[in-house]
């Protein structure tokens, strides 16, 4: 009887909770949070009765894909009687986002700050962004952001019981993925720049409220000692695929100059020296773990909104294009991504533009605009800003080829073992032979267009 008791008491809560020695503990979720969250998606008075029998809680993304939260995938059986009387049974799938657990990593990788960012852009600047803009954008469903008694939350919808699923992270984005997120980026920065002409006072309150989380005063010691680490493990690597013959001995010292100095050049590109005309509202972390794409390649919704941040349109184009693609790729398809990101850009700002004013008012803006963002003009913004592609390909690409199987312990990292470089030591015994070849491809790619010489002669 009292085992019957205690089985029952669980499962009032809920059922499916796991617990993994070597991860984080994922907490399950109460029914009766389930039923508060399936009313927000209802219309009022649509149930007369509503009830959850079981929920099912399990990981929302693959070991190694995520690693500032918790990502959960909450399942739940439910049954509710309509006002016509009428009986129903359904199960509803959605995604919860949770703190990690881990004081010590919350604090060292900013999870709070980013946390509290992600929020405020769901529940503050999308639905914004959203009522301005005449397309849907490409973000998923937000039920709800905020805190509840167990901390921070933010509940999405699941994109998988859409069609929509992410790619293998160590597999490079294909051109036809990289051209439906170039024209799914143009029209999330046409809205910035709709917005501007439209309504600045508005674009000026929501560009208030985003926070730059990583080149800040704040973040700095961590994050420049992060990136020095991650530009030691880039000269190892380089030193370790240098053939008998030194063809990378020109590209790995023009890399040992940006010593000391590559925090500071990304937070220069990130947060200065752009016309202010270009400055939009961007995703800020466009790497394949970011992105879910629909089964025919044609359709991609971006997640992850903690560094939503204010800056230059190409920067989302070069996170994306250094992170998650192969040389291969990029040396035969720039020229088109941007024609196809531009012509996608004025696309949208001619929606937004047709629907708010004269035709010939209209017609004339889409003209200014089609002068400012000319082929020419976005090649050069792109240009200048290549060194944002170096940087982050050196942060990001261990985590972007690392097996499953050997992933780095997080939750056991300190800033002293960046500045021992202890760290180095654990991340270059795990990093992959990809890692190798792509670090050496961005490398070249660099010398080969002149960005590293250019570099060695900035005073930054």
């Amino acid at each position: 009887m009292q085992a019957r008791t205690a089985v029952r008491m669980k499962q009032e809560v809920a059922v499916g909770m796991y617990v993994d020695e070597d991860r984080d503990v994922y907490m399950i979720e109460r029914k009766d949070t389930i039923v508060d969250i399936i009313r927000m998606q209802q219309k009022a008075g649509l149930w007369q009765t509503l009830s959850v029998d079981l929920v099912d809680c399990g990981p929302g993304s693959r070991e190694g894909d995520n690693y500032m939260s918790i990502i959960k995938r909450v399942k739940a059986h439910c049954k509710a009687k309509s006002v016509d009387g009428r009986n129903h049974v359904f199960t509803i799938s959605l995604i919860f986002k949770r703190q990690i657990t881990n004081p010590n990593r919350r604090r060292l990788f900013r999870c709070d700050a980013a946390f509290e960012n992600e929020i405020t852009a769901y529940a503050s600047i999308v639905p914004v962004l959203q009522r301005i803009s005449p397309y849907d954008l490409p973000y998923p469903k937000c039920v709800t952001a905020g805190s509840d008694e167990h901390g921070d939350r933010i509940v999405l919808e699941d994109l998988t019981t859409s069609g929509y699923a992410m790619l293998d992270r160590r597999v490079g984005l294909s051109y036809e993925h990289c051209i439906a997120v170039m024209k799914e980026l143009a029209k999330l920065h046409a809205v910035s720049l709709a917005m501007k002409h439209a309504h600045p006072h508005e674009y000026a309150d929501v560009c208030s409220k985003i926070r730059e989380i990583v080149y800040c005063p704040e973040a700095a010691e961590f994050y420049t000692h992060s990136l020095e680490s991650s530009l030691r493990g880039a000269l190892d690597s380089l030193r370790y695929s240098n053939g008998e013959q030194g063809e990378l001995d020109g590209p790995i010292r023009a890399v040992e100059g940006l010593t000391g100095r590559l925090y500071r050049i990304m937070s220069a590109l990130v947060c200065d020296g752009m016309d202010e005309g270009w400055r939009v509202i961007c995703h800020g972390d466009t790497w394949v773990n970011n992105l879910m794409f629909s089964a025919d390649r044609q359709h991609v919704r971006l997640i992850d909104l903690q560094t939503m941040r204010c800056t230059t349109p190409v920067l989302d184009i070069l996170h994306l294009l250094y992170t998650s693609t192969e040389h291969s790729m990029r040396r035969q398809y720039v020229p088109e991504l941007l024609l196809q990101y531009r012509q996608s850009l004025l696309a949208a700002l001619g929606e937004h533009f047709c629907a708010c004013e004269e035709p010939a008012a209209a017609a004339a803006l889409l003209r200014r605009y089609a002068d400012q963002f000319s082929y020419a003009r976005l090649r050069a913004e792109y240009d200048r800003c290549l060194p944002y592609g170096l940087g982050i390909a050196m942060w990001l690409l261990p985590a972007v080829t690392f097996n499953p199987d050997k992933i780095p312990d997080l939750d056991a990292v300190t800033i002293q073992d960046f500045k021992t470089k202890k760290h180095d030591k654990r991340i270059a015994q795990i990093v992959s032979n990809d890692y190798h070849t792509r670090m050496r491809d961005i490398v070249l790619e660099m010398y080969d267009q002149g960005v590293l010489q250019r570099l060695k002669s900035d005073r930054i």
